[in-house]
């Protein structure tokens, strides 16, 4: 009897969503009646593939155009920034936001409503981002944590997952995200750039340093505000490994200003085996822990290091991560700072961040991952598994 393929990352990412959403607060607006601007701030790299550099830099505009949500998750190199603003008197009402010269795109921000119901806010669409399995099919996945040559005691976590009757069955021990609260839901009466009327890429040179101004129909006549240095674009991260004598592999990278922490996360996929390894240091921590974290999360996280310190150089990727074979695909990230400003009936929040991702060889070495293989393309599986 044939049976059709299953997508399977979007069957669990469903089940995992139910449960985020429940838990999701709020839009800020909501719960005060002072205008909220958030504005998110990207830099990602991809070191060594071909997506990096400037001719890299140069294809990704011709295939890829901006939208909302591409700060939290970027795929190709370049400097990406999401703005949403919910203003209680006016929700979903257009806005505009003066913006200084140096972003280098015009005079002002138009935000506009989502352009459709069921906008995400989120990258999607990944062609790579779903690996399909027959009913009856099952894959394995094994996670290992931390910074050390060898894989510690207790590890590595397995479970696994069975397709019965086109829904996905988990046997096992399954790990289950951290809680990273403060994420925009766009359908909540915000106004985003960008949008449908502005897919604009930002500049490699771009700089939100100086002067901004919002401005809309009962938007607080003072929404005025500046930006410092701090919360500009910070310089990319650019991790890079070496062999170890065992077999292991350490991750090693330049340190990126303005950096307050960094993470680590790598997926590798062989048949039907998945194995996935963290820098964290107590426990599982997976995708979401590349995406915007609040400063005060940041700080405990640190304490108990789920992620490493702002003055970490490198880690250690136990040699078992790498036994199964397969390609190893590295995402990393360099939280950055968090800052709020207010004035008399509005709050506007900045965060940005440096992402950075590779793809390595058996060796080890990052190598060109223009053409990913189709074990490669497991990696979208784990991302709608183990993000929001």
């Amino acid at each position: 009897m044939k049976h059709s393929p299953v997508l399977l990352p979007s069957a669990l990412a469903g089940s995992l969503a139910v449960a985020l959403v429940a838990a999701m607060p709020a839009p800020a607006g909501a719960q005060s009646a002072k205008a909220e601007l958030t504005i998110d701030v990207a830099t990602h790299a991809t070191p060594g593939m071909a997506g990096g550099g400037l001719v890299g830099r140069l294809a990704s505009r011709s295939v890829a155009k901006p939208h909302y949500g591409m700060a939290r998750h970027p795929a190709m190199a370049g400097r990406y920034l999401d703005v949403a603003l919910y203003n209680p008197a006016r929700p979903g009402v257009p806005a505009q936001q003066a913006i200084p010269k140096g972003l280098r795109l015009g005079r002002q921000l138009d935000l506009l409503p989502p352009e459709r119901a069921g906008q995400a806010n989120d990258v999607g669409g990944d062609a790579a981002a779903s690996v399909a399995f027959a009913d009856g099919g099952t894959y394995r996945v094994r996670y290992y944590w931390g910074c050390s040559t060898h894989a510690r005691k207790g590890q590595p976590i397995e479970y696994s997952v069975t397709v019965r009757n086109g829904k996905p069955v988990q046997t096992g021990r399954a790990m289950k995200p951290r809680f990273t609260p403060d994420h925009i839901d766009p359908e909540r009466g915000y106004v985003l750039w960008p949008n449908q009327g502005s897919r604009d890429n930002v500049s490699s040179r771009a700089s939100l340093v100086g002067g901004h101004h919002v401005t809309g129909d009962r938007v607080p006549d003072a929404m005025r505000f500046e930006l410092a240095a701090a919360q500009d674009f910070m310089p990319e991260l650019e991790p890079g490994t070496r062999d170890n004598d065992d077999g292991g592999v350490t991750l090693h990278w330049e340190g990126v200003a303005g950096a307050q922490a960094y993470f680590a996360h790598a997926t590798v996929s062989d048949g039907d085996t998945v194995v996935m390894w963290s820098s964290s240091e107590d426990g599982y921590a997976g995708h979401e822990m590349l995406d915007y974290l609040p400063a005060s999360k940041v700080a405990q996280w640190i304490r108990k290091r789920t992620l490493m310190g702002a003055g970490a150089r490198e880690c250690q990727i136990p040699v078992e991560v790498f036994a199964a074979g397969g390609t190893p695909m590295l995402q990393m990230a360099a939280h950055g700072s968090e800052r709020t400003l207010s004035g008399n009936g509005w709050n506007a929040r900045v965060r940005n961040k440096s992402t950075a991702m590779l793809v390595l060889g058996a060796d080890g070495a990052a190598r060109d991952a223009a053409k990913p293989t189709a074990k490669e393309a497991a990696k979208g599986m784990l991302r709608g598994l183990l993000r929001r």
